[in-house]
């Protein structure tokens, strides 16, 4: 279960290549794909200077999430499969803001970390260790014994 867990934290972090339109790609690299791909389509057509400043604030919105979840959301979105966020639906006929998008790759990313979460709570799962009426009742009766002895030191220095 353990290795399993590493596994999955592979998909966690932004080091590691994905493969995109039969290309293996780093992860600054799919970014760059990507929001290229999502400016091409939905929406008016745009200047150089309106593509330019759309991709830097694409690029600042998914900075830090692996190209993964991304692709992911991208996907999701493209299939009318998006999940609403803050109870508003979405219009699937253009493309996604950089916000919208940032949280519905973040919500994809979650999934995974919630995996990993359960699965190492699980992990770190103690047994239940159950004592029999006999153990318990001689364990509360030297506990008892502690606590006389307690009193009876402090009564001593009291005294002294």
């Amino acid at each position: 279960m353990q290795r399993h867990i590493d596994d999955l934290g592979r998909f966690t972090r932004l080091d590691q290549p994905i493969e995109l339109r039969g290309a293996t790609l780093t992860n600054d690299q799919a970014h760059a794909a990507m929001i290229a791909s999502l400016l091409l389509k939905g929406g008016a057509k745009l200047d150089q200077q309106s593509s330019d400043a759309f991709t830097e604030d694409y690029l600042d919105a998914i900075e830090d999430l692996p190209a993964w979840s991304v692709r992911e959301a991208i996907r999701k979105w493209n299939q009318a499969e998006s999940p609403r966020l803050d109870g508003k639906p979405h219009s699937y006929d253009f493309r996604p803001s950089p916000p919208t998008l940032r949280r519905l790759a973040q919500l994809e990313l979650a999934s995974v970390r919630g995996r990993m979460i359960e699965l190492q709570k699980i992990c770190d799962a103690e047994a239940l260790v159950e004592y029999s009426d006999e153990h318990r009742k001689g364990m509360l009766e030297r506990l008892t014994d502690v606590f006389k002895l307690q009193v009876v030191s402090r009564e001593n220095k009291d005294a002294a």
